[in-house]
């Protein structure tokens, strides 16, 4: 199948997700701003109330229902913590949400656009179906997706934009960790194993003929690795049994070992490279060291971000929706 055929394929994919929800967007050259306001919630419905603005229990049944479609493998035995869960998640997406709005930050149609389709890349076909076989509402999910695109729109501006880490700081961790940094002594091999003496005889005559052992081995080795000419790549010295180990120690780059027979069968290895143990340098690491300081930071900035934005919010638990959604209201009634 070509390419333009496979990339069309795929277009048309997404168009058919697309038109199943409804979703087929135009682009708009003035990019309006999208309108993210809560919706107004019936008395009757109302689960708990965030700095006056209700959230109801069809959006809690919402959030639980989505949940079990990407999460399909959920413990009966886990459910109070996951109700609970859920039930802070809303919460805390709504206090975001209101801070979003007093920042007045908003997404316009192109951010929403480009939600879409990410969101599009991991979803079947036939999610239209799958939504309504959970009772979901295509609103209902389109909603919280746009819910969610602010609420990182937020985070990006108050929390993640907010963080830096120094070449410094790389620096220090580094050395203060070179023991995550070291390379163990490795080889690189490719492997041949047949299991009878037949195919062995075989493989050593066309060694002997000197046709190249990468071919040798996709034409007769019998193991998993032999369409890739059986290239392990770099195997630590510690991974390698002491049978093969010895007979690539007597090897040279380029030569092929003497059989070796195990309960497998007959081996044969041809030696590419031996790395030695060595200290990785800190212009090799340093992208990792930073990107992992980075997210750590960023997340430390989050909690503690979160935890001001909770201590500044009234939350109110209406007490007769405590049985329809359990768990989820325990910690939150008023003593």
């Amino acid at each position: 199948m070509g390419e333009t055929q496979l990339k069309f394929q795929k277009t048309l994919k997404g168009l058919l997700v697309l038109a199943g929800l409804g979703l087929f967007l135009s682009g708009c050259s003035s990019d309006p701003k999208i309108d993210v306001s809560p919706l107004p919630v019936p008395a009757s419905k109302v689960a708990v109330i965030v700095n006056g603005e209700p959230i109801s229990l069809e959006d809690f049944d919402n959030e639980y229902r989505l949940m079990k479609i990407y999460y399909s493998a959920v413990s009966e035995g886990n459910m109070k913590a996951i109700k609970l869960s859920l039930f802070e998640q809303l919460i805390n997406r709504r206090i975001m949400l209101q801070e979003a709005r007093r920042l007045k930050l908003t997404l316009t149609q192109s951010e929403l656009n480009a939600a879409f389709s990410d969101a599009l890349k991991d979803l079947p076909d036939d999610f239209p179906v799958i939504l309504k076989g959970q009772g979901v509402s295509v609103e209902a999910w389109k909603r919280k997706l746009l819910e969610e695109k602010l609420v990182e729109k937020l985070v990006q501006k108050e929390v993640n934009d907010k963080v830096r880490v120094s070449q410094d700081e790389v620096a220090e961790y580094y050395w203060g960790h070179l023991g995550d940094y070291w390379f163990p002594e490795a080889v690189r091999a490719r492997h041949l194993v047949v299991r009878g003496k037949e195919k062995l005889a075989q493989v050593l005559a066309a060694c002997q003929k000197g046709e190249d052992f990468s071919k040798i081995v996709e034409t007769f080795s019998q193991a998993p690795d032999a369409a890739q000419g059986g290239d392990w790549q770099f195997m630590d010295r510690d991974r390698i049994p002491e049978s093969y180990f010895t007979a690539l120690s007597k090897l040279k780059p380029g030569e092929i070992s003497k059989p070796v027979k195990d309960d497998f069968g007959y081996h044969l290895f041809q030696l590419i490279e031996w790395r030695s143990r060595r200290m990785r340098s800190l212009a090799e690491v340093q992208d990792q060291i930073h990107d992992e300081l980075l997210k750590k930071a960023q997340d430390e900035r989050f909690d503690q971000w979160m935890v001001v934005l909770r201590q500044k919010s009234k939350i109110e638990v209406k007490e007769d929706m405590a049985p329809v959604v359990g768990a989820a209201l325990e910690g939150h009634r008023e003593k």
